[in-house]
């Protein structure tokens, strides 16, 4: 178990092509992602991707959630080809806790050593009952008054164990456990370099999750939940819709109204971020965001969003530097499915051991 989540924080710096396939799964609030990408000697090539609807549940935690999904892991095994023996999966920030620490400078080592004796200090869990990690920031400015910054990154290892347990009961063995918040950056850095501080946004049914980025490191990371609890349904309906009617469909003025209540609530979320920015790093300048998740494609987010922030704002396409086969590219699903698709690619490239 610890040899599983040990350096979950650790971020991929370099690509070192192994012989096998590397699978990457996202197990969502409500759908289940996963791609498969080949090894080449000029760069991955995408072997598979799977996207299935999880049954919905109010709990995501409870036994009968997980008992639910067991079918969606036998899907990922039986649409995967070949299936895969060993998955890299990632957690939901909403299921880790990340916390922020400033403390005097000293090794690696010692902070470790520190936190295993004291960890009861820093999370409100069982100590017992929790698996950890810490990430030291390389923060611009961050030896200010001899003073270090990490990224403390715990979870209940109950709930790490039974989301291993699903795909080891079918088969598969689960080599890491990643934060979906890391594998957006693996994801970000990989396909549109790693200079400069950006903000990624992934917006899906559980709010949204915003990561700063400095030089390919993330600095910070933001999770909340949106105020309305009826944009997962307005928005899922909306998009379902579109889908059915083609480019006939039209936004009725409820919805209108509606939508730009969401648009309003999550552009303000995401300016509050980008001004914190200054108080996290002495650089104090984002180029630039990135938008991915489910709800990034919304029509109209992007241009008000950029209007708004004054900065560039990309939706990120995760296979941007990645080669993808031409029956792939050519379907629309799959085309339409892109921003979803972030996480799972982020943790298909963490699976890939850079010091091999």
């Amino acid at each position: 178990m610890n040899a599983i989540w040990k350096a979950i924080a650790e971020r991929v710096s370099g690509y070192s092509w192994k012989s096998q396939n590397v699978t990457g799964v996202d197990v969502g609030s409500r759908l289940l992602k996963a791609v498969t990408l080949k090894p080449r000697y000029d760069g991955p090539i995408l072997q598979g991707v799977v996207i299935e609807a999880l049954a919905s549940r109010s709990n995501l935690d409870s036994q009968s959630g997980f008992e639910q999904d067991r079918h969606l892991v036998q899907i990922l095994r039986k649409q995967l080809s070949p299936s895969p023996r060993t998955v890299g999966i990632t957690v939901s920030s909403s299921h880790v806790l990340l916390k922020r620490l400033t403390f005097p400078n000293m090794s690696e080592n010692d902070l470790r050593e520190h936190l295993a004796l004291e960890l009861d200090r820093y999370i409100p869990l069982d100590v017992q009952g929790a698996v950890w990690d810490v990430y030291r920031q390389n923060v611009s400015g961050a030896l200010e008054n001899e003073k270090d910054q990490a990224l403390l990154v715990v979870a209940k290892k109950e709930f790490i164990e039974e989301r291993m347990r699903q795909f080891q009961q079918q088969g598969m063995s689960v080599g890491f456990v990643d934060v979906d918040a890391f594998s957006l950056v693996n994801m970000v850095v990989y396909n549109y370099g790693q200079e400069g501080t950006w903000l990624i946004v992934h917006l899906g049914p559980t709010g949204i999750l915003s990561v700063v980025m400095e030089e390919g490191h993330p600095i910070h990371i933001h999770q909340v939940s949106y105020e309305a609890d009826w944009y997962g349904d307005l928005l899922d309906g909306m998009q379902s819709a579109s889908e059915t009617s083609g480019n006939g469909y039209k936004i009725g003025a409820s919805e209108s109204l509606l939508l730009d209540q969401f648009f309003k609530e999550t552009i303000e979320q995401i300016i509050e971020t980008a001004k914190d920015v200054s108080e996290i790093t002495d650089r104090g300048v984002v180029r630039g965001v990135f938008l991915s998740g489910g709800y990034s494609a919304l029509e109209g987010l992007q241009s008000r969003l950029a209007d708004s922030l004054a900065l560039s704002v990309t939706p990120v396409n995760p296979f941007k530097k990645i080669a993808v086969p031409q029956d792939i590219q050519q379907d629309c699903r799959f085309q339409k499915a892109l921003p979803l698709f972030g996480v799972a690619v982020g943790a298909a490239l963490r699976g890939l051991d850079p010091h091999d």
